[in-house]
């Protein structure tokens, strides 16, 4: 098992960040490993809802079901991915804070992220030998959102 966690600020208000999060349109601006995705089940956006997503991996393509496990939103958003050999459960938390600079305060988001993955078969020997392949990509996928947030 490995387990990460990371964090993030958004100069962004709470509400603009969920706008941003929710929307499924916005996914290949943020996420740049992602190829594709289909809703599988007929809710969207709800606990339990899932989605079929084809991903860019180490220079292959892996087709991996995301489950929302958890959902209270603006301030939690939990899922858990499986692909073949790993589950990765994603525990994300947003609060609302305040930033001040030079006298001049702007409302901002908070996101902590909480990340572990779990493995099997051939999966667990990659995932000991290179657990940064697994660890990286949660943070990268952050920053990424931050930089997509900052230009909208």
């Amino acid at each position: 098992m490995i387990k990460s966690e990371h964090q993030v600020i958004i100069e962004q208000p709470i509400e603009t960040v969920m706008e941003l999060f929710k929307n499924q349109d916005y996914f290949a601006a943020w996420q740049k490993s992602l190829i594709s995705f289909k809703n599988t089940t007929p809710t969207v956006g709800e606990k339990g809802s899932k989605r079929s997503m084809k991903i860019r991996v180490a220079g292959t393509t892996i087709t991996m079901i995301e489950e929302i496990t958890a959902i209270d939103l603006p301030h939690l958003w939990e899922a858990t991915y499986r692909t073949n050999g790993v589950i990765n459960k994603q525990s994300n938390r947003f609060k609302e804070i305040e930033l001040t600079e030079n006298g001049i305060s702007q409302k901002a988001t908070l996101w902590e992220s909480t990340a572990t993955f779990t493995f099997t078969g051939m999966m667990r020997l990659i995932a000991r030998g290179r657990p940064q392949l697994f660890t990286a990509q949660t943070h990268q996928h952050m920053e990424d959102f931050k930089t997509f947030a900052a230009s909208k």
